[in-house]
């Protein structure tokens, strides 16, 4: 309180001395006003240039203030795109196997883990129990089948892809060539199929789901043929190396259909 009446009582003072000065104040010589003209100028010009600096500064920090704002708004524009195109693919990817592979999906989850193991490809994906997924339920995608739901927990499950050596599926030749078979997996990438020895089968030739083990509906894309193995003496089947329709180190989403 103190502090702030000596400064009213100086203030008072500088105005008072200020009014008398201009009161008796005496008009300089036209001499003595055209030598000082030029640093008056001078003073004018940097004081201006000074308020100019000011003002520039000050519109620079709101110019860098709106443009991290603008940036921000940027990026959550674009999450909000990747997520929105996103979510279209994962509707057409249900849309598109509901009319070619099952009508019978359950919905689209994503692969949130891969097995490192170079033995094992097994999947996570996020989504479980609480979201209906059931074990043996198969999971597939647009370019072929990937595999099946072999554990679940509340919210993820885990899928045993057609490469792992405990993967199993019965396999035909596409095209109503006939010829049933049974392709097991073959690490680390890919299977092994095995048809009877009359069956015509070649390199090149394309193999789909057929209803043995009726686990998985008919006519997925399993894979196709990349060698047909010698036939021995005795062989009573005729082996040949698979390489899958799927990479499952490389998908994304993948489609839990109910089962047959």
């Amino acid at each position: 309180m103190k502090e702030r009446r000596r400064l009213l009582l100086l203030f008072a003072g500088l105005l008072l001395l200020s009014v008398v000065l201009l009161r008796f104040q005496v008009e300089a010589p036209t001499a003595f006003r055209a030598s000082t003209a030029p640093i008056t100028r001078l003073g004018v010009v940097a004081a201006d240039n000074l308020r100019r600096a000011y003002t520039t500064l000050l519109e620079e920090r709101r110019l860098s203030a709106d443009l991290r704002r603008i940036q921000l708004q940027n990026d959550e524009l674009r999450q909000r795109n990747e997520l929105l195109t996103r979510e279209v693919s994962r509707l057409r990817q249900l849309q598109k196997i509901t009319a070619t592979q099952a009508p019978n999906a359950l919905g689209v989850a994503q692969v949130i883990a891969v097995d490192p193991s170079a033995l094992l490809a097994r999947l996570t994906l996020n989504k479980g129990e609480r979201d209906g997924v059931r074990v043996r339920m198969p999971v597939t995608v647009p370019g072929g089948l990937v595999g099946q739901v072999t554990g679940v927990s509340a919210g993820q499950a885990t899928v045993v892809a057609l490469v792992d050596p405990e993967s199993s599926v019965g396999v035909t030749l596409q095209g109503s060539k006939g010829g049933r078979g049974l392709a097991h997996g073959l690490p680390p990438d890919r299977l092994r199929a095995e048809f009877s020895r009359g069956v015509p089968v070649k390199a090149g030739d394309v193999l789909v789901t057929s209803s043995i083990g009726g686990l998985y509906p008919v006519g997925i894309r399993v894979g196709t043929v990349e060698k047909v193995l010698p036939l021995g003496p005795n062989d009573v089947n005729r082996s040949v190396i698979v390489k899958p329709a799927v990479d499952v180190g490389v998908i994304e989403d993948v489609t839990i259909l109910e089962g047959v």
